[in-house]
């Protein structure tokens, strides 16, 4: 199959950008340590913008708001059933409209030291916005704690973070929302690794039912929990080692419950979570814009249990690995990363409700479950500051293959993001994005002809922080 053959050639261009810095000496490549950054507070503090020795236990209160407008170009496409075949058409995270205003992230947080040796850490998030933390495909799951965990420092090389808190991971999950001028996610990271929790599915389906697919697919009979935000709630063991002045070594390891975003208890979904990186600074700069090279490499290995009246309760594998590297410096930032999927697959969201009126759709989440699924998919993205610290120019590109075994459920997703972006202070900023989407389903035609109705998305965004 020719697609196959295109499927080789894109994972070979992103693995040599993965390994491109390292055949060439003279290129130095950028990444904040956010295992240190969430996780703990440092010992120095700048009051009056002077750097000193000071330990302050004063909370510190910060947030953010992002307000976006966004339009999408696509077409509509509604069976002789009544049901609407295309979500991608429509905004997130509602999934009611094509166009339109939103206050997409409201979050307040508040994180300090506990004691004047600082050995204990906590950090707190709410989210008040129109994410879908609070509004996940048009149903209200309303959970305002994001984040709530406490860091232990007490042994020396192993930091200990117990709560609820962003996973070791992908650098496009584990980084800070609000520094990124991309205001959507790339397709691998929205369908595989920004987990749908859902526990009651109907009964199994194939074929027609499944899209076309020949592989088992169960979907939601409803949705109760937010999405999971890349967060789990478990304990966290992790630290950095500096070595050679400007290098650095950082692990973690995590034991999840793999219930996300939740006020569940249950071990049923037990998720392993593993990550290492390499990184040289280059003494410039501090967080998001450090000057600094990194490569890292990560790993999550769960199950998960789905309950249905006719198969009664189920478990599946979820499993998820990654490759990347970083890059920052005089402006020019580099980013590229690959990423696979095993086990359960999301396979989009689904109209359930026959009437056709678009007020009355109830949108389900569909998966494919068995432990033979597998997708992979990755992005490549390059900035560059036109003036320093204010004006950037971007380009990203981004894929993801579903269900590569499986010749009519087989989904290819292409997209290319093109923008601007002005930073007034921070991460304060306006955010100019233009997506150019396109999808193939090359076993498939009945299915493409539904993707087919797929069309661009122009997005701007205001990112306020304090």
């Amino acid at each position: 199959m020719t697609q196959g053959k295109t499927s080789v050639s894109k994972r070979s261009l992103l693995k040599f950008a993965l390994v491109a810095p390292l055949l060439f000496s003279g290129l130095e490549v950028n990444a904040a340590n956010w295992l240190m950054l969430q996780g703990t507070q440092p010992d120095m503090v700048a009051p009056k913008g002077v750097k000193v020795p000071y330990r302050s236990k004063v909370p510190k209160v910060w947030g953010f708001i992002q307000a976006n407008y966004k339009k999408d170009f696509g077409d509509v496409f509604i069976a002789p059933d009544g049901k609407n075949k295309t979500p991608f058409s429509y905004l997130n995270p509602n999934l009611e409209d094509q166009e339109g205003f939103s206050i997409f992230r409201a979050r307040l947080a508040v994180r300090g030291m506990a004691d004047s040796e600082n050995l204990v850490n906590y950090f707190f998030m709410t989210e008040f916005g129109n994410s879908a933390v609070n509004n996940l495909a048009g149903h209200d799951v309303a959970t305002y704690f994001t984040d709530a965990s406490i860091t232990l420092k007490h042994i020396p090389g192993a930091k200990v973070r117990m709560g609820m808190f962003k996973t070791p991971g992908s650098e496009e999950g584990l980084r800070a929302v609000f520094v990124s001028p991309y205001i959507e996610f790339t397709t691998m990271t929205n369908h595989h690794l920004l987990e749908r929790q859902i526990s009651d599915v109907g009964s199994a389906q194939t074929g027609a039912a499944a899209g076309g697919a020949s592989t088992t697919h169960y979907t939601s009979t409803s949705i109760d929990k937010p999405i999971a935000a890349f967060r789990d709630k478990g304990v966290q063991i992790f630290d950095t080692f500096k070595f050679q002045d400007d290098w650095s070594l950082s692990y973690a390891y995590m034991y999840g419950s793999g219930t996300g975003i939740s006020h569940s208890s249950s071990n049923d979904q037990a998720t392993n979570y593993g990550y290492l990186a390499l990184e040289q600074e280059f003494g410039k700069g501090k967080g998001f814009y450090t000057e600094a090279m990194k490569f890292y490499v990560w790993g999550q290995n769960g199950k998960r249990t789905l309950y249905s009246a006719a198969d009664g309760e189920m478990e599946f594998d979820r499993k998820r690995y990654g490759v990347g590297m970083t890059y920052y410096r005089n402006g020019l930032r580099f980013e590229a990363e690959y990423m696979k999927a095993k086990g359960m697959i999301f396979t989009g969201a689904k109209e359930v409700d026959v009437d056709p009126n678009p007020a009355t759709e109830d949108w389900q989440f569909q998966f494919a479950v068995g432990n033979e699924n597998e997708a992979d998919g990755g992005y490549v993205n390059l900035q560059y500051e036109i003036i320093p610290n204010k004006f950037e120019v971007f380009g990203r590109y981004d894929y993801c293959d579903r269900l590569t075994h499986d010749i009519k459920g087989e989904r290819n997703f292409k997209t290319t993001t093109l923008g601007a972006s002005y930073r007034y202070r921070g991460p304060t900023r306006i955010d100019l994005n233009y997506i150019m989407k396109d999808a193939e389903a090359p076993g498939n035609p009945n299915a493409q002809k539904v993707l087919d109705n797929m069309g661009d998305r122009i997005a701007v965004q205001i990112t306020a922080a304090f």
